[in-house]
């Protein structure tokens, strides 16, 4: 990320993200979102800055729903299709393992 300010910023972001699944998670679901988590910020910790305000605008939008979710005791919410559309090839597997990794914890095949 481009600046010593920017770093600090995502670093920050970070650790925000994991107190917030720690605070609000269930332990099978934290251990999914801290991990995902950590993959994201560690795959994209040398983006461009024009990569790293929308990267920083959809997490902070995640802790926004993650909190609102947690209000109501629900968790996630379904993508709308034409979305998933827009997303290209990497961004369709990720979520294919996403959705995997999230059955195999909720005991879904």
């Amino acid at each position: 990320m481009a600046s010593a300010f920017n770093k600090d910023a995502m670093l920050r972001l970070y650790r925000n993200i994991l107190k917030l699944h720690r605070r609000v998670l269930p332990e099978e679901m934290r251990s999914l979102g801290d991990s995902y988590a950590r993959s994201e910020f560690k795959a994209h910790k040398n983006a461009k800055i024009g990569f790293v305000k929308e990267f920083t605008k959809q997490w902070k939008d995640y802790c926004y729903t993650l909190e609102l979710q947690a209000t109501k005791g629900e968790f996630g919410k379904n993508l709308d299709s034409k979305k998933v559309d827009t997303f290209n090839d990497e961004q369709k597997q990720q979520l294919e393992r996403l959705e995997s990794e999230a059955r195999k914890i909720g005991g879904q095949s």
